[in-house]
């Protein structure tokens, strides 16, 4: 037992060491964890297990990669654009309806992709200097951006934690459409009524949502006829950018159609794969909006999933040392002994906590022992739910990956930061009630969504 309990320390303090002291990467650092926990294990000789781990979450590396390829065809099209000036324009003067519809819009990356930093690097830049522009304070809208995205990461139809707590335990990917937005839909909509309240310049409905973002991030040392001026030349300008008619949202009801057909046919569909579903999309939004060049778009979409990629990389080499060493055996002989009382407390403090290193890597070194601990409680809403806390980890320092692309966006440096961690304090705590109650009286609320 001892010789594993120091071989996960030594794992854990060299992720520390290297991403909050060296201020590297987290791929690096789990990669870099990786290794010393074979070097601590004296099992140099087996480095072979480092690329076979590189290669365990393939499957979700190809989705998070063409998602990404997707979500870039739609911006560089104007797409993502003229669908945020859309519901800004329609909405600007309906708070409650403009907070949801932020929320939806900020959601959707990451449901499309299992991936939080997806929506922080796409719609989630449109959101933000929208609610700046209806009054809410930068730190409060940052805050909701970053609710909205791990919250899309754990909404259906695609969630990459429960796919590797179900792949830990041989759970097919089936039937969790449900338990999942019942679990993401209430704290979207109260992420919504919090932001609502803090609206206080009704009336931005004739903006266009580029027109705000590009204010945002201007001086502001203009005069106010200046900015009347520029204003009005910006949105003539932006009017001509317009895309008209239905068809901006043919790439994406195609998509979901292409799911949804799979899910309900009953095997009577071919699945193509949830990877060439995401390319069919890519061409049709190169093809529904302005023109693209198809080289740059797939380039520019690669590049947005390769820290993504990179953290499920250095995850899976994480995942196949602590299995090697029998850190995961030791985890996993510690959770079954723990009372079912107590197996779900520490399920809230343990799975956030290690998903600071990686929501992915949480998913797999602690949802699955957590999942195993907790047989009998209905499987599907359990890993649910366990989804749910794996993803606030993205928003727990030291990484805080999601708060940090926020800041990045705003221009805003670690006061920012700062400020916006500082905002996500009870709203993260309410989630981990919340997945405490779910994982509670799982069994309760399986039957009743059955």
């Amino acid at each position: 037992m001892w010789p594993q309990i120091l071989t996960f320390l030594s794992m854990i303090g060299a992720f520390l060491l290297i991403a909050a002291g060296l201020r590297q990467p987290a791929a690096l650092a789990t990669a870099g964890a990786a290794f010393v926990g074979l070097a601590a294990s004296g099992r140099l000789d087996q480095l072979h297990h480092l690329v076979e781990g590189a290669f365990g979450y393939f499957d979700v590396l190809l989705i998070i990669a063409m998602a990404m390829v997707f979500m870039a065809a739609l911006e560089s099209a104007g797409i993502l654009e003229e669908i945020s000036t859309r519901i800004t324009r329609r909405l600007g003067k309906r708070p409650m309806l403009l907070s949801l519809a932020s929320m939806l819009l900020v959601m959707a990356p990451g449901m499309l992709t299992g991936s939080s930093t997806a929506a922080a690097l796409t719609t989630g830049r449109f959101v933000l200097p929208v609610l700046m522009e209806a009054g809410v304070p930068l730190a409060k809208a940052g805050a909701f951006v970053a609710l909205g995205a791990i919250l899309g990461m754990v909404a259906p139809p695609v969630n990459v934690p429960v796919m590797i707590i179900g792949s830990g335990i041989d759970m097919p990917y089936v039937g969790f459409d449900l338990p999942l937005l019942a679990i993401a839909l209430p704290p979207a909509i109260a992420a919504s009524v919090w932001v609502a309240r803090s609206v206080r310049r009704p009336g931005l409905g004739g903006r266009s949502a580029a027109a705000t973002a590009s204010e945002a991030g201007g001086t502001g040392s203009a005069t106010e006829g200046g900015r009347d001026a520029s204003s009005r030349d910006t949105d003539s300008h932006d009017d001509e950018r317009r895309i008209p008619g239905f068809k901006v949202y043919i790439p994406i009801l195609v998509l979901l159609a292409m799911m949804l057909a799979v899910r309900v046919s009953n095997g009577s569909v071919p699945d193509p794969g949830i990877p060439l579903m995401f390319a069919v999309g890519a061409v049709l939004a190169m093809l529904c909006g302005r023109p693209v060049r198809p080289w740059e778009a797939i380039e520019r979409g690669i590049g947005l999933a390769l820290p993504v990629m990179g953290v499920l990389v250095g995850a899976g080499m994480f995942v196949q040392v602590a299995t090697v060493t029998g850190v995961r055996g030791f985890l996993v002989v510690s959770a079954l002994d723990i009372p079912m009382a107590w197996v779900i407390v520490v399920a809230v403090l343990a799975l956030p906590a290690f998903g600071a290193i990686s929501a992915y890597a949480s998913s797999s070194v602690m949802g699955v022992p957590i999942l195993l601990a907790l047989l009998g409680n209905n499987e599907v809403v359990t890993a649910a739910a366990l989804s749910l806390l794996a993803a606030l980890g993205d928003l727990l320092p030291p990484i805080a990956i999601v708060p940090s692309l926020i800041s990045q966006a705003t221009q805003g440096g670690a006061q920012t930061r700062g400020d916006i961690l500082r905002r996500l304090v009870v709203p993260g705590v309410l989630l981990a009630a919340w997945a405490y109650i779910v994982l509670r009286w799982a069994p309760a609320i399986g039957r009743l969504l059955s």
